[in-house]
């Protein structure tokens, strides 16, 4: 085991109560010692008399308009400003995986929260707290959008690389408070979110969730109150679902009665951005800020209500007292942050890597013919590597949690550093789509058949592809990106100059040839801000009406990869057909706009039996997995297939498994040598994933959630089959949580049912 930490560990199914509240309240007495120069300058929040002195003498002498806007923000702040009183208003940063400032990463790119769920270690969850505050400080921001406590019901939710609960209401009320603890010591502000029962992202801004109120009380509920109970969390934010037929925050129920009421909550609510959908229910409910657009909170929505005595005005005070406090107990009025220079990046560098390292759970090690298990590898070993999660910068998922690393090391980097000088450690790019390395030739007279490489691009100014194009010209490759301008390939890179992708007025053509080097079946993929047609020697292999899911700031989701069975040496035309139309296509957290092609063998292209081992990196990223979308439970671009026939070529084969949750591993579970679950491992993961399998550090992650052996296994399908259903023009509004208590792994325990892997 790491020497770093001690990760909790469980003799049941569960953290018994009795052992979650003696880790816990060791957990909320201590910090590290090695930690304790992180919250040098920061800011302890202040309770007491003095605090709400301060609070009830500004409030004291407030007007009835300055108290309305002060519960409603529409100028990028998460408290208003009210200059009177020298309140300049506060800066809130996503910030699950990295900080998230302007598009970038303000410090490290951190494992996702599923990652620190599979530690099971209260001293990760306190170091990660620690560090991503005092970057969060640095960067200038006063709070932070986290952390995430909704349960890993479904394999499919798009977002559970921001929850650190994994399919355990107990596992969350541990760390969550841990991380909430570090990140407050440094003087930030904590929101748990998304309160309450928001476990799935499809058609997340209108589905009502329907659950009983003994699940929602031993379930969903715990992680907040821990949170409220054990650590103070600053705020609450209410998420876009319904439950039970209100909007969360719009719910009396869970905000006023059970929130504020029961459990005593001083805190703030703050909705999810633009979430209230009514006025009077928002407030009435328990809202305390509307944001970021602050439509609903204004004088002229509310104040018929004061006048008529639907809304009283201690509903409006209480808001104004709340987010005051928050104010005045982080001395936000004289310690306002600032942007300044990250001096110590190593504090993040040193939690990501720690957590890396605990994270990742070692599923499966078989003997090899020699008798031996597979892992841990020598460090003389040749190894083939496959994948572009291998390979590319680590992958965060789609949305607010979109962390691009400032610095990292890749998990084929990671292997090349630790192997020894003897040994081989090489990269097979025939078996990764990426559009930056797909390789695609020119027809052309002659004895074979193949000139110069390239795409041959035809740019027209319409969408229908009339008239001339404006510009004919061979493109390397199609790695097109409108936001950079720029189509930046392994062969060469080029500008996008000469014609201009406005959206509802461009379409390009595009047509190249490909010579496969192996026979059998070949995948192909497009990823494009818009419809596309894509043939192989003129039979339509895959195609996309380009249309973004309504009612939400997503992409449409990539179409996954199909396949064509082509031989060995002979040549292929290939065609694209690409339209840019409007639509709701964004450039920044993880998407695209722009397009791409790309296509591999899924058959070995050399003899893999001569390696001692093979790696296949594999799993979601951000163009099949995150926020606002729902995900399916297979393998995206048919790496079940890759992994199948890799297995078949050498069984020391090693699948590392990578995503917010987990995926389907049936197909291939029994024919691999060894399979590791490495979730979203960060900047750090690469050389996490090589000091395990060279057996320099020991693998003590423990799954957080159950791995099914087929989809219709798990508890929750009965009521959510497929993702598709919550999608489109005419989408399902209503989610029963019909499983009840019994979600995860509670469902196979009843059943006396066994996974594919347990909790």
């Amino acid at each position: 085991m790491n020497n770093l930490n001690q990760p909790i560990t469980s003799t049941g199914r569960t953290l018994a109560l009795s052992a979650f509240k003696q880790t816990l309240s060791l957990s909320l007495l201590t910090f590290s010692v090695m930690q304790a120069n992180l919250a040098l300058a920061a800011v302890t929040p202040a309770t007491g008399n003095a605090v709400e002195a301060r609070v009830s003498s500004i409030l004291d002498n407030m007007n009835q308009s300055e108290k309305i806007n002060f519960t409603r923000v529409d100028d990028g702040h998460m408290i208003p400003s009210l200059l009177k009183w020298g309140i300049k208003g506060t800066v809130a940063y996503d910030s699950s995986m990295g900080v998230h400032v302007n598009n970038a990463t303000f410090g490290a790119q951190y494992p996702s929260q599923s990652a620190l769920a599979a530690t099971w270690s209260i001293n990760r969850a306190k170091e990660f707290g620690l560090a991503i505050a005092y970057e969060t400080r640095i960067s200038g921001g006063q709070q932070m959008l986290s952390p995430g406590v909704n349960l890993y019901r479904t394999p499919y939710n798009g977002r559970s690389a921001e929850y650190v609960s994994g399919e355990d209401p107990f596992l969350g009320a541990v760390l969550a408070p841990a991380i909430v603890n570090g990140i407050q010591a440094q003087g930030i502000q904590a929101s748990g979110k998304h309160y309450l029962a928001n476990e799935q992202e499809a058609n997340r801004q209108a589905v009502d969730i329907k659950v009983d109120e003994r699940t929602l009380r031993e379930l969903y509920l715990p992680g907040f109150e821990s949170m409220v109970k054990n650590a103070n969390v600053a705020s609450i934010m209410c998420g876009f679902n319904k439950v039970n037929g209100d909007y969360a925050c719009e719910n009396h129920h869970l905000i006023t009665e059970v929130l504020k009421g029961e459990w005593g909550y001083q805190g703030m609510v703050i909705s999810d951005f633009n979430a209230i959908h009514d006025a009077f229910k928002g407030a009435w409910a328990g809202t305390d800020i509307d944001m970021p657009s602050g439509l609903q909170f204004t004088e002229a929505k509310l104040l018929p209500y004061l006048w008529s005595g639907q809304l009283t005005q201690n509903v409006i005070d209480d808001k104004v007292k709340r987010n005051l406090r928050a104010i005045v107990s982080y001395d936000l009025q004289e310690n306002l942050n600032t942007a300044k220079t990250l001096e110590h990046p190593e504090y993040g560098m040193r939690a990501a890597l720690n957590t890396a390292r605990e994270s990742i759970v070692l599923l499966r090690n078989e003997n090899t013919a020699a008798g031996k298990p597979l892992l841990p590898l020598a460090r003389s070993a040749k190894i083939a590597v496959i994948g572009n999660w291998a390979h590319d910068v680590p992958a965060s998922p789609f949305g607010t949690a979109n962390s691009p690393p400032n610095s990292y090391v890749t998990e084929l980097s990671g292997l090349q550093q630790l192997a020894s000088s003897s040994s081989d450690v090489t990269y097979l790019s025939e078996m990764s789509l990426n559009p930056a390395s797909s390789v695609w030739y020119q027809p052309a007279t002659g004895d074979n058949g193949i000139s110069n490489a390239g795409v041959k691009a035809e740019y027209f100014s319409n969408t229908t592809f009339s008239g001339d194009p404006v510009l004919t010209r061979v493109e390397p490759g199609l790695n097109l990106n409108w936001t950079t301008g720029s189509n930046v390939t392994n062969a060469g890179s080029t500008a996008v100059s000469g014609f201009s992708p406005s959206p509802g007025a461009f379409s390009a053509r595009f047509t190249t040839t490909i010579k496969p080097t192996v026979s059998g079946a070949q995948v192909f993929k497009v990823r494009a801000d818009g419809p596309y047609k894509l043939w192989v020697n003129d039979e339509l292999v895959l195609q996309s009406d380009g249309v973004p899911y309504s009612g939400d700031v997503v992409n449409a989701l990539t179409t996954s990869g199909k396949t064509a069975a082509l031989s060995a040496g002979k040549t292929y035309s290939v065609k694209l057909e690409y339209q840019r139309i409007q639509g709701n296509f964004i450039p920044v957290l993880g998407s695209l706009t722009g397009v791409q092609m790309s296509w591999a063998s899924l058959r070995p292209p050399k003899d893999l039996s001569k390696y001692d081992a093979v790696v296949v990196a594999t799993g979601n990223t951000s163009e099949n997995e995150g926020e606002g979308s729902d995900h399916g439970f297979d393998l995206p671009d048919q790496q079940a297939e890759l992994i199948s026939f890799v297995a078949k070529a050498n069984p020391n084969t090693i699948v590392v498994m990578h995503g917010g949750g987990v995926a389907n591993m049936q197909p291939w579970a029994n024919k691999v040598g060894a399979t590791l679950q490495a979730w979203f491992p960060g900047q750090q993961g690469g050389q996490a994933l090589a000091e395990i399998l060279y057996g320099k550090v020991n693998p003590s992650g423990k799954l957080p959630v159950t791995i099914d052996k087929k989809i219709e296994d798990n508890p929750s399908y009965a009521s959510y089959p497929d993702p598709a259903a919550y999608r489109g023009n005419n989408p399902l509004t209503e989610m029963t949580y019909s499983e009840g208590l019994y979600m995860g792994y509670r469902g196979y325990d009843k059943k006396h049912a066994k996974p594919l892997y347990p909790f």
